[in-house]
């Protein structure tokens, strides 16, 4: 099942759609420190967000505003200032409290890493573990993105999405989403919390997958295009029950 499940997300198998974080925005080169500032910033407002809309907002934005992604631009910007710049494509949906995190970010990784994110990483040894542990000892300097959710789906983003390389970045805890857990229960799997590498394509299964099972139905709408249809209780099976 998990890999189906990986299959599906990376190659857009999810009812058309694949993993939103990985397509770039034209012109930026993947795993460039423009890019690892691209996916940090993002992944720092994503809590709750459709990520599908998240991230094509995300590109939209950069391509109207790159500046709006450069770490030393906003260590001297004012959220203020970047407020209606990041609702220009709704990137933002919460403008004073996003717009803060925004600016905060791009300024922790300028005092800490000299705004760049790679340097971030390497001060770490590249290891997951040490640097999921070094942002929650660090949680007023980067607000959001050392959050429990956040901080591990991060870090795996940036191995998968910006090629970076980060031991054990893969499976990483991260506590469950709704949308994980209503794809979780419908697959019998038990657990407040599951590995980065499959948090995603259980997002996106739990959202365009079982949410379009009415709770009186025995059969997902659905399965016959679900790449783990067959483990689902309300997948194939349940015709037969």
């Amino acid at each position: 099942m998990r890999r189906l499940l990986l299959a599906a997300y990376a190659e857009g198998g999810m009812w058309g759609i694949g993993a939103p974080e990985r397509p770039l925005p034209d012109g930026l080169a993947r795993g460039s420190e423009t890019h690892l500032a691209f996916l940090t910033l993002v992944f720092a407002i994503s809590g709750g967000r459709n990520p599908v809309q998240l991230w094509a907002a995300a590109r939209d934005t950069f391509q109207a505003d790159p500046e709006l992604f450069n770490p030393t631009f906003l260590a001297y910007a004012t959220p203020k200032m970047l407020i209606s710049r990041l609702t220009a494509y709704s990137l933002i949906r919460k403008p004073h409290s996003e717009s803060v995190v925004w600016q905060r970010i791009g300024q922790a990784l300028v005092m800490r890493a000299g705004g760049l994110v790679r340097q971030l990483v390497e001060a770490q040894g590249r290891e997951g573990n040490r640097l999921l542990a070094y942002l929650q000892q660090n949680k007023t300097t980067f607000p959001v993105l050392s959050g429990r959710q956040t901080a591990p789906r991060w870090i795996y983003g940036l191995a998968f999405a910006g090629d970076v390389e980060i031991t054990g970045a893969d499976g990483l805890p991260v506590p469950v989403s709704p949308a994980v857990r209503q794809a979780m229960r419908n697959l019998d799997v038990a657990g407040d919390r599951v590995t980065t590498a499959v948090f995603g394509p259980l997002d996106l299964l739990g959202r365009y997958g079982c949410r379009k099972r009415a709770q009186s139905a025995t059969l997902c709408p659905v399965a016959d295009s679900c790449p783990v249809a067959r483990f689902c209780r309300y997948g194939y099976q349940a015709e037969t029950l």
